[in-house]
């Protein structure tokens, strides 16, 4: 294939977990240097841009952003309203238990209820499970709950907090063992939650908080993340004929306990017998293209005029790539919460296969950095792209772990690859946009010097290199994420959609 002449070629590099601090103390931003980083936003066009709270679709402006409503933004071009804000509604006016699907769970003997047991609001909020619990108890509905410890996007070691507020408590395992796992990345840790909430294939507690506490001694480099999983209660196990209620609302991990549960993937024929008689359900539905789970109780946002969509409408040819960790991101969550490309013709995807490292990155702080940004650059040099997009997720993945040390080479090794992707794009005549998706890394204490390994709603920043398009300029206003995608459309000379906030540059 040949250039497309119509557009001009253009690069988007999203520094995943990268913000923006004043403070320089605990920032492994400011700890790496970021030199080219830095003669980027010197020599070209930069500003910071909201990336949390309301210009994500978030319930607050207080909440921190992350990787899925970011992505969802940048694709989207306009706030979409997302899930904790649709369901603090549902509970709110009470329509979620007038929904078909509780009516159904209402008819069974007992509920098992499934979350990550924090307020961390990313990927579940424990009001909810609060508000099913007293709904329960109205209606004499037995329950049982398996609570996943979090220590990620709470603080590393919160979890006695939490759980000290939930009754019922039969199991409680960390996010790093069972469960939560991502794009298919290790997914033992569903077939291990299966055999410890249903076979009953752990050790049995009868002192929880003992438990955490023995852990905590035993391994002072690990948080809640990865509490091995323990049962609290035997008899209170999920046995068939029982319905299953899943309370995380982030689709990305969810959407592997709603395959477990609803197709058998990840079991055994003879494990999925015995359960083939349970009722499963999400709180909202998790893939609408996959139709995962089949039972919800919410519908999800729904996003139709996307930036991917926009372009393949115009022709233009688009890449894709990112590791393991971060690829639903950059093509799911980015084209809408679409699991397919919208034009197989237009989209090509690569996704490196991450490390099996159970979320712990400080490990291998450079994770697949250097393969992500060679692969780009070949993309880049073949000419056959007019749009391409790449994910490093290095400061966030590293950042969650709590590891000050590690995520400064996260942030050294996001520098190394911007500039090397900046000075291919030079050379060939690319635009080249730096930005990021919410924060982490730049702020890893708390006010009170305790590691902080949650996500940030700091500003983000935002760089654009103009080396296709010299005469934009930037405009005057405050953007977020959600005007990345008109930016897009005007450096590479489309017009934008007429859905798209506005464009920072003219």
């Amino acid at each position: 294939m040949t250039k497309n002449k119509q557009f001009k070629r253009t690069v988007l590099c999203v520094m995943d977990g990268l913000g923006y601090c004043e403070k320089d103390t605990n920032n492994a931003v400011v700890a790496a240097g970021m030199p080219n980083l830095t003669q980027a936003q010197n020599q070209h066009l930069h500003t910071l841009i909201r990336a949390s709270g309301h210009e994500v679709g978030l319930d607050s402006a207080k909440d921190a952003g992350n990787s899925e409503v970011g992505h969802n933004a940048m694709g989207a071009g306009t706030t979409i309203k997302q899930g904790l804000s649709l369901l603090n509604d549902a509970f709110a006016t009470g329509k979620i238990f007038k929904s078909p699907v509780w009516q159904k769970i209402s008819t069974y003997p007992k509920l098992n209820i499934i979350i990550l047991c924090s307020n961390g609001r990313v990927h579940s909020n424990i009001e909810h499970l609060f508000q099913v619990l007293q709904q329960c108890e109205k209606q004499n509905l037995p329950t049982s709950v398996f609570a996943i410890t979090d220590g990620r996007d709470v603080s590393p070691r919160s979890a006695a907090e939490f759980l000290a507020q939930v009754p019922n408590l039969t199991v409680l395992g960390g996010r790093g063992q069972i469960f939560m796992d991502r794009y298919q990345a290790q997914t033992e840790m569903l077939t291990k939650a299966f055999e410890v909430c249903v076979e009953g294939k752990a050790p049995v507690v009868s002192d929880w908080r003992a438990y955490l506490e023995e852990f905590y001694q035993n391994n002072p480099g690990l948080s809640d993340e990865q509490v091995p999983p323990v049962i609290v209660n035997p008899d209170n196990l999920i046995k068939n004929g029982e319905a299953i209620l899943l309370l995380n609302y982030r689709g990305d991990r969810a959407v592997e306990t709603a395959r477990m549960f609803d197709h058998g993937d990840y079991i055994s024929a003879e494990q999925k017998a015995q359960i083939k008689d349970c009722y499963f359900a999400g709180i909202l539905q998790y893939d609408a293209e996959m139709n995962l789970p089949a039972n919800y109780l919410c519908e999800p946002p729904v996003i139709n005029n996307t930036l991917t969509a926009w372009l393949c409408e115009h022709g233009a040819r688009q890449y894709t790539v990112t590791e393991t960790v971060k690829f639903g991101h950059m093509t799911y969550f980015f084209n809408g919460n679409k699991s397919a490309p919208i034009d197989p013709a237009l989209e090509t995807w690569l996704e490196i296969p991450s490390d099996k490292l159970n979320n712990l990155y400080d490990k291998a702080p450079k994770m697949q950095a250097e393969p992500i940004t060679e692969k780009l650059i070949a993309a880049i040099q073949s000419g056959e792209y007019d749009f391409l997009k790449c994910n490093l997720p290095n400061p966030d993945m590293v950042g969650h772990t709590g590891n000050f040390d590690a995520a400064v080479i996260a942030c050294q090794t996001v520098d190394d690859c911007v500039g090397r992707l900046y000075d291919v794009c030079r050379e060939q005549g690319v635009n080249l946009i730096i930005t990021a998706d919410h924060g982490n890394a730049e702020e890893m204490a708390d006010d009170k010097g305790k590691p902080k390994t949650s996500h940030t709603n700091n500003l983000v920043p935002l760089i654009i290199c103009p080396f296709a398009s010299p005469n934009v300029k930037l405009q005057d206003g405050e953007f977020g994420l959600t005007n990345l995608a008109a930016t897009v459309c005007t450096l590479m000379g489309v017009p934008a959609n007429p859905a798209f906030n506005p464009s920072v540059v003219q």
